[in-house]
């Protein structure tokens, strides 16, 4: 009797850890990331303007552009928060960014943050830089 309480115990704390990691693992991203960010990459600050579709995947097309002039086409993952796009700049990349945003928190802006690298001489010195924005 004894071994079963201590089975059923186990199990309690072994199910109860599960649906705790099932809460830490609930997203909090905002389904839609479109609009004007203002942001810094590589010490230069600017506007990345985003245009998001309605969608129902789980990665979602974004397009848009950033500073000012070069446009942005890439995705963004709602339920982990990931961020993924190309700088293009007549129709050929020149930087690819990586990065992640903040969960969403009342009263505060959204934050997103990761690298970008330099792919093509035309959009600046060969190499991976940081990048972060607010909305």
């Amino acid at each position: 009797m004894k071994s079963n309480i201590m089975k059923s115990a186990a199990l309690a704390v072994c199910l109860g850890s599960l649906s705790w990691a099932g809460l830490a693992r609930a997203d909090g991203w905002p389904i839609s990331i479109a609009g004007t960010w203002s942001i810094v990459a590589n010490q230069s600050p600017g506007v990345l303007v985003i245009n998001q579709p309605s969608s129902s995947l789980n990665c979602r097309p974004i397009t848009g552009t950033i500073y000012g002039t070069d446009q942005i086409q890439g995705f963004y993952c709602p339920f982990s928060g990931r961020i993924s796009f190309a700088r293009l700049r007549n129709g050929v990349a020149i930087q690819n960014y990586q990065g992640n945003l903040s969960v969403v928190q009342s009263g505060s802006p959204l934050r997103l943050g990761g690298s970008f690298s330099v792919i093509n001489s035309t959009g600046g010195s060969p190499g991976e830089y940081n990048f972060s924005g607010t909305k």
